[in-house]
């Protein structure tokens, strides 16, 4: 038996977010400490 699943979601934030200063720096370091792109434990 072949079973196809297909999820479809939608990432909304719950508000609005400007950005007006963007730091790649401070958001790569926080990606890191959240689990990083795969949330892998390092």
């Amino acid at each position: 038996m072949i079973l196809y699943v297909y999820y479809e979601y939608d990432i909304k934030l719950q508000y609005p977010v400007n950005i007006k200063n963007p730091n790649p720096k401070l958001a790569r370091f926080i990606i890191t400490q959240i689990g990083g792109a795969n949330c892998k434990n390092r």
